[in-house]
């Protein structure tokens, strides 16, 4: 299970999916939703998956 939690100081919100892909695609919705980032790079992208994306056992 992967699961997402974003850095942003005033936000927070967080996302788990057992595929990463999928994840990865809800993180694009979330910065276009709630960041305005109209089009996430695949820099920006990586970073995230770097720094806020974590494993974490199946429940």
């Amino acid at each position: 299970m992967h699961e997402f939690t974003c850095g942003h100081q005033e936000c927070g919100s967080q996302f788990t999916s057992s595929n990463k892909d999928v994840l990865m695609s809800q993180v694009v919705d979330h910065l276009k939703e709630a960041h305005a980032v109209p089009k996430a790079t695949q820099t920006l992208l990586a970073y995230l998956e770097a720094t806020c994306v974590t494993t974490v056992p199946d429940r």
